[in-house]
């Protein structure tokens, strides 16, 4: 079972160690981590990703807002999120033509490009960047790097 968790946390080394090790003690394995300065002076929002058993996720929000550093934590359930994926496959003349249809069609973006590969970014749901991933593999994927999701809260729709 997966929970997406949002943190708001001070800007101060080991804050991501501490809340890290906290669920690693806990027999919790993050799937995802994302962090970077937030909405607020001196402080980072987290997105912690976790797996675990419903009786090892239940007390997670309430046992991360105690920690000193941590400003804030919401256990996400209606949310909207992102990946970004930045993919370097093989390109071959022949081949061009279709790689391109389906950069058009998954709305993704040529990052760089030399004489045997090309590096492409896409941004999407976690579903939606692993479908990308998978129509690549035929080109030939040399390397690729995912971000991890980000979420913030679904709000009420105008």
């Amino acid at each position: 079972m997966r929970h997406t968790i949002s943190c708001i946390v001070r800007n101060r080394p080991g804050v991501l160690a501490n809340l890290a090790s906290g669920l690693a003690h806990r027999g919790i394995n993050i799937h995802s981590l994302a962090v970077n300065e937030s909405e607020g002076e001196g402080v980072s929002r987290l997105t912690i990703v976790v797996e675990g058993e419903p009786h090892q996720l239940a007390t997670i929000a309430k046992d991360t807002a105690g920690q000193e550093d941590v400003v804030e934590v919401e256990d996400l359930d209606r949310f909207l999120d992102r990946e970004l994926v930045l993919v370097k496959v093989n390109i071959k003349t022949e081949d061009l033509a279709r790689l391109m249809q389906i950069l058009e069609v998954m709305h993704a973006d040529v990052a760089a490009m030399d004489v045997n590969s090309m590096t492409v970014e896409m941004t999407g749901t976690e579903e939606k960047i692993t479908g990308f991933i998978n129509l690549l593999k035929p080109f030939g994927i040399r390397e690729y790097a995912r971000s991890g999701r980000v979420a913030v809260s679904a709000g009420e729709t105008l």
